[in-house]
C-alpha cells in the first residue's frame, strides 16, 4: 500500500509538472516523480527493471538539462563597457546573450583621420563604434557622422556588395570587430542569435536613416 501511495503521488506531480511554467521548476518536479515510481516498480512480485531503467534514464537527462538551466540563470557580471554596450545596442538581448556576442569580436582603435572602411571594398567583417566619432564620405564629400552604438559597413557585410563611402575617424576611435567566419561558428551554436543580430542591425540602418535621411549614412 505503502509503494502504491508513492506512485499515486508520482502521478500527481506528473500532472503539476505539466502545468508548471518555469522550465527549471518543470523539470526538478519531473525528478522528483520519475524517483517516486521505482520504489513502486521494485516492489512487484518480478521488480520491472525495464521501467526502472526508463525513469532513471529520464531522470538523468531532466537533471543535466536542470543543471544546464539553473547555470545559465546565474547571475553574470558585465564590465562598463559591456554594460554601455547592452544599454547602446544589444538591449534587446539578455545579459548572457550579447557576452556569446561579443565573444568573437576583436577591440580595435583608430587615430583621427585613420579610414576605418575604403569606399568600393567587399568588407568581410562588421564592425561596431564603442567611442568616438567618424564621418561617412563619399568621394570626399560628407554625408553623415557616426558614433557610438552605430554599425559600420553593416550593408556590404550583409549583401556581400563593394562599400558605397569611406568611413573616416574624426577623433580617437575604439571599436569592436566581427570577422564572418566568426559570426557564422556562432550562428550555427546558437541560431536564435542571428535573428536576433539581424534584428539589431535592422534598428541600426533605421535609426540612421531617420538621423540623416541618405541610404549612404548606413555606412556601407
Amino acid at each position: 500500500m505503502f509503494y502504491l501511495g508513492l506512485f499515486f503521488v508520482a502521478n500527481l506531480l506528473f500532472c503539476v509538472a505539466y502545468v508548471v511554467r518555469d522550465m527549471a521548476w518543470l523539470r526538478a518536479i519531473t525528478i522528483l516523480a520519475a524517483s517516486l515510481t521505482l520504489p513502486y516498480f521494485f516492489a512487484q512480485s518480478e521488480p520491472l527493471y525495464s521501467a526502472m531503467g526508463w525513469q532513471v534514464a529520464f531522470i538523468v537527462i531532466n537533471t543535466v538539462n536542470l543543471t544546464v538551466l539553473l547555470l545559465e540563470r546565474r547571475p553574470i557580471r558585465m564590465t562598463e563597457a559591456e554594460q554601455q554596450l547592452h544599454i547602446s545596442t544589444f538591449r534587446t538581448l539578455t545579459p548572457r546573450e550579447m557576452l556569446r556576442v561579443l565573444k568573437p569580436a576583436q577591440w580595435a582603435e583608430a587615430q583621427p583621420g585613420d579610414r576605418l572602411i575604403e569606399h568600393g571594398v567587399r568588407l568581410g567583417q562588421l564592425m561596431l563604434i564603442h567611442q568616438g566619432r567618424a564621418e561617412v564620405r563619399k568621394h570626399g564629400v560628407f554625408r553623415a557622422n557616426v558614433g557610438p552604438g552605430d554599425f559600420i559597413g553593416e550593408m556590404s557585410f550583409a549583401t556581400g556588395n563593394p562599400t558605397s563611402a569611406d568611413v573616416v575617424a574624426t577623433e580617437p576611435v575604439q571599436y569592436l570587430v566581427w570577422q564572418r567566419e566568426d559570426l557564422e561558428r556562432l550562428y550555427l551554436k546558437h541560431p536564435n542569435l542571428k535573428n536576433a543580430m539581424q534584428n539589431i542591425l535592422g534598428i541600426d540602418m533605421a535609426h540612421k536613416l531617420s538621423r540623416h535621411g541618405d541610404p549612404v549614412a548606413e555606412t556601407g
